[in-house]
């Protein structure tokens, strides 16, 4: 059987057939009891509950107590950047530019009206949220059964190696903001609501309603009218980490556009040597007297890597530390391998606090709230974020994206 309720409907239809006087009458319910929906009994093997039994519904008996997980690369862009803590809402930080300076002596007081200027930025945080629903009885027919304990009542609700697992469901959720939404996300604002009657081309992206709540896709394969992530889903890729907010790579892109930041540099055509060399040089003599991070998806490190091989003749310079620096900058440029970033993403520079990750506390990302129900464990994890630069002419990007 593949669930109990599907057992006892069974039974029920056996009994049905049983007693009927009629034999056409017995047909005809056996008939209507096989067309009807098959609904799922709570907490007992449904199929949109975890785990997904398929892999480890093996029974072998008593098995070592270990599991190894995919390796996932964590947040490491709240490392690159600058972390700003307790911010429930909206962070408004000021930038000051004092426009004049000293003059000839004159022996007269005459100070200039418009000698300080306070221009406002703004650092908007969005809410997230993560929904696991788990099924601890499924793990009865596995090679797991053994490590839930004694007793197969509603109360055991024990999961195998649980530590482990929620621990990497979190790395995991970590490793999906970290390479969707901290440098790509475009909010939700940029998914409009799907229309039955048009066509989509790959890269449209769309709002649906599906499984009774809104969820947020980017077509993958063009589609013809009325194909949608519920009647045609290997044309569509689920991306609600797109829509949490927007990123870190999506603002700069906006700056650049709107001739906010100035400071370009062209990449077409250019070594990886040249083109780290330019972002560096591109500030101003000041900046680069204090230091600045030029930030490059993982491909174009190893790429300038390859450069200095071929064309220095010696690797990029280092502090003992395991920080990388352009060669013939005196460690004032600062390479960051953005984990974050994906070949093609624009490469850019500045002093690590101009870019900024903003949160309410950073552990919010591993706080689970755990509920028992009588037979699955819900368990949520909900916290906000968001990204911008502060100050757009202590910024030096490429053109690319």
């Amino acid at each position: 059987m593949k669930n109990l309720f599907d057992f006892f409907k069974c039974l029920l239809v056996v009994s049905l057939l049983a007693t009927a006087f009629n034999p056409l009458i017995g047909i005809a319910l056996f008939a209507l009891f096989v067309a009807l929906p098959k609904r799922e009994m709570p907490g007992v093997f449904s199929a949109d509950v975890s785990p997904d039994i398929s892999k480890i519904s093996t029974y072998i008996g008593k098995v070592a107590k270990g599991l190894q997980a995919k390796l996932f690369n964590s947040m490491d862009i709240a490392k690159d950047i600058s972390l700003i803590p307790n911010v429930k809402n909206i962070l408004v930080s000021t930038r000051l530019t004092v426009k004049n300076g000293p003059k000839p002596y004159t022996g007269v007081f005459n100070p200039v009206g418009d000698d300080l200027d306070y221009e406002p930025r703004t650092l908007t945080v969005e809410p997230f949220q993560r929904d696991l629903i788990v099924d601890p009885r499924k793990y009865r027919t596995s090679h797991f059964a053994y490590e839930r304990g004694a007793g197969e009542s509603s109360k055991n609700n024990k999961i195998p190696f649980e530590a482990f697992t929620i621990k990497t469901v979190l790395e995991s959720d970590a490793a999906i903001f970290n390479n969707l939404t901290a440098f790509n996300g475009v909010g939700k604002a940029a998914f409009a609501a799907f229309n039955a009657g048009i066509t989509y081309a790959v890269g449209a992206k769309i709002k649906f309603t599906l499984n009774n709540e809104m969820q947020y896709f980017v077509c993958k394969t063009a589609t013809l009218a009325g194909e949608s992530p519920s009647t045609h889903p290997a044309k569509w890729t689920e991306s609600n980490a797109l829509a949490i907010c927007e990123g870190l790579g999506v603002k700069l892109i906006a700056g650049r556009a709107a001739a906010e930041i100035t400071k370009v540099v062209s990449a077409a055509g250019k070594d990886a040597y040249p083109l780290f060399k330019e972002l560096f040089r591109g500030h101003s003599d000041a900046r680069k007297a204090l230091g600045v991070n030029i930030y490059a998806p993982t491909s174009r490190v190893e790429e300038l890597m390859d450069d200095f091989e071929n064309k220095v003749g010696k690797y990029t310079e280092n502090d003992g530390s395991g920080r990388m620096y352009l060669a013939n900058t005196s460690k004032k440029g600062r390479i960051v391998p953005a984990t974050w970033m994906k070949t093609g993403d624009p490469m850019f520079s500045g002093p690590i606090d101009n870019f900024q990750i903003g949160t309410d506390l950073l552990s919010d990302f591993n706080e689970v709230n755990v509920i028992p129900d009588v037979y699955t464990l819900k368990m949520g994890v909900a916290g906000v974020i968001g990204f911008n630069y502060q100050d757009a002419e202590e910024v030096v990007m490429t053109d690319e994206g």
